[in-house]
């Protein structure tokens, strides 16, 4: 049980520890190999890009987590705490809806990648792998929003009684 509460208040926060670990790695070693020794790496701005992929998606599904997933909400502010309220559980509803609609289609875009067998040039890297990071950001962004809707909801309850 343990170990889940610390992936879910960690999980995010570990996936882009270690990708901005692994870009500052291969950047230091590649800067390393062509100005020390004159020969440089052919597959570290692949690697780094993809490893930036990645913790994009991540960071996406670390904002929700986090509450500062983008929103204007200077007339918001402004609003009753009533209005305010059913709001916010109308946004919460509409962001669950699209990041679980991406969610949904970012197999098939996976998928499709599979299909074509396509690798990258320098690492020979299956694309999916790439591809995936939309997957695995899409997929606990929901998971986020889940749980944020979750919150709202049990929050009132307690609120009401």
């Amino acid at each position: 049980m343990k170990a889940l509460k610390f992936l879910d208040k960690h999980f995010e926060e570990i996936i882009m520890v270690l990708s901005l670990t692994c870009i500052i790695v291969v950047m230091l070693f590649q800067i390393v190999r062509r100005y020390v020794f004159n020969n440089s790496l052919t597959w570290s701005e692949e690697f780094c890009r993809y490893c930036y992929i990645w913790m994009m998606f991540v960071a996406f599904s670390f904002s929700i987590h986090l509450k500062a997933d983008l929103r204007v909400d200077a007339v918001i502010n402004l609003l009753p705490a009533g209005p305010k309220a059913a709001l916010d559980l109308v946004s919460l509803v509409i962001c669950l809806a699209m990041t679980g609609f991406l969610f949904y289609h970012s197999f098939g875009t996976v998928a499709a990648v599979i299909k074509t067998g396509e690798t990258s040039v320098a690492l020979h890297l299956p694309m999916q792998v790439v591809y995936a990071a939309s997957v695995v950001g899409y997929g606990v962004g929901t998971l986020r929003y889940i749980q944020r809707l979750i919150e709202f909801l049990t929050k009132k309850k307690e609120v009401a009684q």
